[in-house]
């Protein structure tokens, strides 16, 4: 039998080493941050760290999952038909941008190339929501699908870009003015934004 004071400690411990290490991140690269900055910010020995993590990138692997599982659940919660695409997309991008908001680690990613990766899932998990619910009674050619991968290219892209100059600004804009940005030009594309 497991001793619940002891699963709460370990929890704890695990959810310090997360927070320190986003601390961290608003101070140095991610890259560079080590077990022991880690270990010493949050107070306790590295073992201790080992404990829960073979390396930083397993912390960092760990971060990442959990904030697109939260991201995953404001999905979840968000019923197609209930809602206009466009109230169920801002929602979506709202939860994204207080996320990047809040985090270190995020605004430090969103500020170089290896945050198009994280985006890109974070993209993908919108994608694969809309796409589960758009038209299920098309066919899956193999144009379709290769049409898909294009538009969520270009989307990842273009969404990187706008939280990329939003971290670089040090997310100066509140996450709803970005989120506004983010939902129009998923739903709309630059055509929204050019006067002919």
């Amino acid at each position: 039998m497991n001793n619940p004071s002891k699963d709460i400690r370990y929890a704890q411990t695990e959810e310090d080493l997360l927070t320190a290490f986003d601390l961290l991140c608003r101070e140095k690269d991610p890259a560079k941050i080590t077990v022991a900055e880690i270990s010493k910010k949050t107070g306790v020995t590295r073992s201790t760290f080992y404990n829960h993590y073979q390396d930083v990138l397993q912390l960092i692997e760990t971060l990442e999952n959990r904030i697109l599982n939260d991201l995953r659940g404001v999905l979840v919660m968000l019923q197609p038909g209930s809602e206009q695409p466009e109230k169920l997309t801002r929602t979506y991008f709202s939860a994204l941008c207080r996320y990047v908001k809040k985090s270190g680690f995020l605004i430090r990613q969103l500020k170089t190339l290896e945050g198009a990766e994280f985006v890109g899932r974070a993209i993908g998990l919108l994608h694969e929501y809309v796409r589960e619910f758009a038209d299920a009674e098309t066919a899956e050619t193999p144009a379709r699908v290769q049409f898909q991968a294009y538009l969520l290219s270009y989307t990842i892209g273009g969404l990187f870009g706008i939280l990329h100059k939003w971290a670089s600004e040090e997310c100066n804009d509140s996450p709803e003015a970005v989120a506004s940005l983010l939902t129009r030009f998923y739903l709309n594309g630059v055509s929204s934004f050019i006067v002919f």
